[in-house]
This record gives C-alpha cells, structure tokens and sequence, in this order.
C-alpha cells in the first residue's frame, strides 16, 4: 500500500483519491497498512477524524507496529480533546516497545504540546541515549532546555550538534544563530557577534548580518556596522529594503537622526511603493522635525494601504502632539481604532488627542486601557501627565517614578519632567 498512497498524495483531489481508496481497499479491511493508507489520504484531504479513526483501527490492528502507533497518535492529538488519548496510546507503547526511538520522539513532541516540559525533556534525553548523534534530537533538547530558562544546559547541546561528524546532515546555520540569541539574550554581545559572523550562506546569513549590525551599533562600532550592512545580501531582491531599515536604525539608535534620515531618503528613491520604507522614512522626518515630509510620506502610504492601522495613528498623534489641527487628529486616530481596537498605542494616541481638546475624563479613561494592555513607559509618562492636569498627583508622580526606574534616560519622561517642573 506503500506505493499507492504515495501515488494518491500526488493527486489534485485528495478526496477523489481517498474514496479510489476505499474502493482499492475494500478486501483488506482487516490489513494494517490499508488502514494506514487510508488514515493518510483522509488527513491530506483534511477529514481529520477520520484519519484518526483509520489509524487507530491500524494501530489495534498491529499493537506492535512503531509506524502504526506514531501515526495514531499524531492523528488523535489533532481531534477535539486527543491530545490525552495520544499520550496514553505511546507510553503504553512503548512500555511494550521500549527502544521505538521515532514513537518516543513523537511522545516528547506531543508532551511539549500539553505543556509537560519537564517529562518532554526525559523523553528527548532517553531518545539521545539511544540515538547520540541524531542532530533532531539535539536541537530538540537545546529548544526544551532554552525554553526551561536553562541556557547553559541549551548551549551545550548546541555545541554537540555544530560539533557532530560532517557526514550527519544537518543545518549547521540554525544552530549557530540559536548560540547567537543566546548570548544576546545575555547581554554577551562580543560572544553574539561572533557567532553570528559564522553564519556565512544562504539566507540565514542575511539574518545574522542583521544582528550582527544591530549588535555593533549597540558597541558603539556604528561605522562597522553600516559597512557590515552595505555588503551584497545573499537574497539581494527581498533583503534590499530591510537591510536599508536597518542601516538607519542604527544611526537613530547612535542619535544620528539626520543621516537615518538621508538613508530612508536615498532608498525612497530606489524602492518608492515600499510601504514599510514609507512609514520608517515619515518616522525618521519626525526625529528632525520635517513634519510636511512625515504627512507626505504617510498620505501615500494610507493611499496605498488603507488598512494601515499605525499610519493613521503616527499622523494623528504627530499633529495632536504638535497641538495642531486637533479635529483632524482625532479623526485620524479614530480611523486607526476602527481598525486596531485592541492596540495599546493608538488608545495611547486617543488618549492624548483627548487631553489635548480638554476632555480629561475620555482621556484618562484611554490612557488606562492602554496601559492596562502594555505598561509601556511613555503610555505611563502621558496617563501620569493627565492624570497631574486632573489633580491626582500621588498617582501621577508613582507612574513617573516607575518610568524613571525602568528607563531613567527615557526623552518623555525627562521632557514631561522639565515641562512640568515636577520632581517624582
């Protein structure tokens, strides 16, 4: 039956070839492999109980059978509630069949699904004493070990995967970006750059480049890093933009908002319609107060996108900041709630529109969704403003003081601060 389901997945219509299946099938209703057969052609044609059904019939039908317990399995945990019935099918397998290697991989699969990560980890851990160099297994383990919070135990299972024979295949660049997050994550940036810088083909070079440049301007090694970005992407086509996106962020990150500027400029001028070089060039017109370029750039992005929730929002809470044309700032924000209702930075954005019209109580009342949904420090910095005009000052000054922990350097808090004339 091996063939033939292989021939039927090819077809166009997979319910076609699941009921030419049937009609094959019908003698052997008591074979396993038919049973199987048929459990996969259902599932390509998306009849997932069924495919459940016919596999579990196939695994009753060979109880010792690894192929027949993985695929029943597989198929119960994606039915409504078979993730319980799915775990029980292979630990009672494998107590029967203990050296199943791919029926005890599946299990660690399925218990990370329930959330079981502690009992997935001691079922990978028994897979690798069994299989030492299967690459799978190992970066298994080092996802499991990184999502535990147990980072050196992550990195040592990466190092035993970049490290394994060069006849095992497997994609050494995952690996190495995966080193890469997590010195990052550490704050180890010397250590993440070289990693990074060790990623040299295909498309995941393009990535690390990515980090790797963010991570140098981090260092203060701007002019590395803008050169770092300069050099051919291995994906010239679909890179180009992103990696323009990138070399003005790091000059904004250095404060050098006029040459982040020139560069989303001069890649205007190569990429016109690119919507997402349209919103960071406006955003970059707004860091040196080029206001008329920041509406043009985000009118035709709202012409050529009118779904695009955060270019209604950044032009109208550009203006309502400004204290200019309030009307239409709100109006332009509203657009942008009408279509982000849940979007902290736009309540954020309603908020201050609000305030900045004289309405105190719908403004606080926005401010206190917003950062109800993301404590983000400047939603804090403006919910502790409006709530200073309304005459609640204790909570005002407690918002900023928390501002001030997190981010004590923060330009709105700092600006509110000197404004106000107000010590937290």
């Amino acid at each position: 039956y091996e063939s033939l389901q292989a021939a039927l997945l090819r077809a166009p219509d997979k319910k076609q070839a699941l009921a030419m299946l049937e009609r094959l099938s019908a003698p052997d209703q008591n074979v396993a492999a038919a049973r199987l057969a048929l459990a996969a052609i259902a599932s390509a044609a998306e009849a997932h109980d069924r495919a459940a059904a016919e596999a579990a019939e196939a695994h009753r039908l060979a109880p010792n059978d690894e192929s027949a317990a993985v695929m029943a399995a597989r198929l119960a945990a994606r039915t409504q509630g078979g993730l319980a019935s799915a775990l029980g099918l292979l630990e009672q397998f494998l107590v029967r069949e203990p050296k199943s290697l791919e029926a005890r991989f599946t299990l660690a699969r399925l218990l990370l699904q329930a959330g079981r990560v502690d009992d997935a980890q001691k079922q990978f851990e028994a897979a690798l004493a069994q299989d030492p160099d299967n690459p799978v297994i190992l970066f298994s383990l080092a996802q499991v070990a990184a999502q535990a919070g147990q980072n050196s135990v992550a990195q040592r299972y990466l190092q035993r995967y970049i490290d394994l024979p060069a006849d095992i295949a497997r994609d050494n660049a995952i690996a190495l970006l995966f080193m890469g997050q997590i010195a990052e994550e550490e704050k180890r940036y010397e250590d993440a750059i070289s990693w990074y810088a060790r990623v040299d083909v295909g498309d995941q070079a393009d990535v690390a480049r990515i980090r790797q440049a963010l991570l140098l301007g981090r260092l203060k090694r701007v002019e590395e890093a803008l050169a770092l970005l300069r050099e051919p992407a291995a994906d010239e086509a679909r890179m180009r933009s992103r990696l323009i996106a990138v070399q003005a962020q790091v000059l904004r990150e250095a404060g050098r908002y006029a040459d982040a500027f020139k560069v989303l400029d001069d890649g205007l001028k190569r990429l016109p319609d690119d919507t997402d070089l349209l919103y960071d060039h406006a955003m970059a017109a707004e860091k040196i107060n080029r206001i008329d370029v920041l509406e043009a750039s985000l009118r035709k992005l709202i012409e050529a996108k009118p779904d695009h929730a955060h270019a209604y929002n950044a032009l109208g809470y550009t203006l309502a900041d400004r204290n200019l044309r309030l009307s239409e700032a709100q109006r332009l924000i509203e657009k942008a709630l009408e279509l982000a209702p849940d979007d902290a930075h736009i309540l954020d954005s309603m908020g201050w529109v609000l305030f900045r019209r004289g309405d105190l109580e719908g403004a606080i009342r926005h401010l206190r969704k917003a950062y109800a949904l993301r404590p983000d420090v400047e939603i804090g910095v403006h919910l502790g403003e409006v709530l200073w005009k309304a005459g609640m000052p204790d909570e005002a000054r407690q918002l900023w003081r928390d501002a001030g922990s997190r981010e004590p350097t923060n330009d709105v808090l700092r600006e509110t601060l000197q404004r106000l004339n107000v010590s937290p």
